[in-house]
């Protein structure tokens, strides 16, 4: 059992890592219950479905503008420094929506404005914080500690929005904004008490020879370019499938809010005991089986729910795919981060992140077009086999993919140590 433990857990063993870990629990959850109050604020002000569809745009729109220079500025200058400046930013932001809406001064164009903004901040904060977390525990335990917070952000998506439902119904809705606000303290406490090493000052470049650089270094790897063109079409053409699961839920189910609240959960429990599992599973067998079981359970997921008539068979179905979405994203950051040289795991990371939030509006649009004229079903089954049938002819024409492990880049590069 105290094997397992370790096994599990391990990257909690460094000080630096469980600092950053508490903190950033605590930052998740309060940012779970702003994006349920968001929501909520937006139905209120405007009872419109585009403008709710608009204010989500304007959350993820950032990521496709500014995520690579994000990613630029990771490789830089100090990424505590930076998450410093991220996160007081959104800190900020938090205030500002609850003052606005406690004063009655908030309008839409207001909501959109200050979305944008905080959207932008993380579009920086993504690739900056992925690429701190080596700092914190190393490259031995890295893979264990993207697991690790792949389990996090998954219990605190159970957690925070049951505690915005409370905090709406008993407090008002501008306390969800301020109890945000107060979260990233815990994250702003953490990073002013970890104690790092003097990190060397990298070479500045242009934005241009920074982009042409990360170029010539993936055109050198095709391995590593094909995890990420999987991750690209997996990311749009199943990922958008939570879009539907409340049409899925009212009209084929007939389960209504509570039911759809239940396939919620399920999918987020499916996620946290898939990153527990792979925190394990990561530190003793090669990573391609769990990105590829990954890819395998979560389209098979999607499949299931296409042929579900049931609350009670959909269920099981949605933790399929909770458990296999985890499993492949957090796998999929660890062959990148592992395969990668310090001086470009930001830019790496920009990219991870434009692969799995950016790309949510097309697949949202995709998904939407094609059920309003096939239905949900269909369209889950649609993207589900055209996904599983893209990943098996490139397994089929790229055989060797199945050879890449963590190891492949420290074997080759000796820039990396």
């Amino acid at each position: 059992m105290n094997v397992l433990l370790y096994d599990t857990f391990a990257a909690l063993r460094h000080r630096n890592f469980r600092l950053f870990y508490a903190g950033q629990g605590i930052s998740l959850t309060g940012s779970w219950m702003q994006a349920v109050a968001l929501n909520w604020l937006a139905l209120v002000l405007t009872d419109s479905a585009f403008f709710l569809g608009l204010i989500g745009a304007l959350q993820t729109l950032p990521i496709f503008l500014f995520s690579f220079l994000g990613g630029v500025a990771a490789d830089r200058y100090p990424k505590r420094t930076l998450l410093f400046a991220t996160q007081g930013a959104m800190l900020l932001l938090a205030v500002a929506l609850g003052v606005l809406v406690d004063a009655r001064l908030i309008t839409v164009w207001l909501l959109g404005l200050l979305v944008f903004l905080a959207g932008s901040a993380m579009a920086f904060d993504i690739p900056i914080r992925q690429a701190f977390i080596v700092e914190l525990v190393g490259k031995a335990d890295l893979a264990n500690a993207i697991a690790l917070n792949s389990t996090l952000f998954n219990g605190t998506r159970v957690v925070g929005p049951a505690l915005a439902g409370i905090c709406i119904a008993a407090l008002g809705m501008a306390n969800c904004f301020y109890l945000n606000a107060v979260s990233f303290l815990a994250v702003l406490v953490a990073l002013a008490v970890i104690r790092l090493p003097p990190a060397a000052s990298p070479a500045r470049t242009s934005v241009a020879q920074a982009f042409r650089e990360l170029k010539d270094f993936l055109g050198a790897r095709p391995a590593l370019r094909l995890v990420l063109v999987l991750m690209t079409l997996v990311s749009i053409l199943g990922h958008p499938y939570y879009v539907l699961i409340p049409v899925l839920a009212r009209d084929v189910l007939g389960a209504g809010p509570q039911g759809y609240g239940l396939l919620m959960a399920a999918s987020g429990l499916g996620a946290f005991v898939g990153g527990l599992s792979l925190a394990r599973r990561l530190r003793h067998r090669p990573p391609m089986p769990s990105f590829l079981g990954g890819t395998a359970l979560f389209l098979g997921g999607v499949l299931a729910l296409s042929l579900c008539r049931h609350l009670w068979l959909a269920i099981p179905a949605m933790a399929m795919t909770g458990f296999g979405m985890t499993t492949q994203l957090s796998t999929g950051n660890s062959l990148l981060q592992l395969n990668v040289p310090d001086h470009l795991r930001g830019r790496i990371m920009s990219l991870f992140g434009l692969i799995i939030i950016g790309s949510t509006p097309v697949g949202s649009l995709v998904y939407g077009g094609v059920a309003q004229h096939l239905g949900v079903q269909p369209t889950f089954a649609l993207g589900s086999l055209t996904a599983g049938l893209a990943v098996a002819l490139m397994l089929l024409r790229h055989p060797d993919l199945w050879k890449l492990g963590f190891s492949e880049l420290a074997a080759a590069d000796p820039e990396v140590r």
